[in-house]
């Protein structure tokens, strides 16, 4: 969970840092901003988009495990209770 937070955090400060670049130039008149285009906006936004992605696959995917592991404990459970009321 340390990487999702690292790329949520990262990808958050350049999506602000595109809206917030005109703000930090009127703050500090000696700031000049490096332009960053719309196609460099995208770009960050399917980063984020894939990586939020990758991350709900494999938060379903362990979901999926979890619930097997659920299932086959149930499955046990059952057979014990069948076989100590069998004695």
């Amino acid at each position: 969970m340390k990487e999702a937070r690292l790329h949520t955090v990262f990808g958050l400060l350049f999506v602000l840092s595109f809206f917030g670049s005109d703000q930090l130039q009127k703050l500090l008149p000696t700031w000049y901003d490096p332009k960053i285009g719309l196609i460099s906006f995208v770009v960050a936004l399917l980063w984020l988009t894939t990586f939020f992605l990758n991350l709900g696959k494999a938060l379903l995917d362990e979901q999926r495990v979890l619930r097997d592991r659920v299932e086959r404990l149930e499955n046990k459970v059952a057979a014990l209770e069948d076989e100590r009321a069998l004695k």
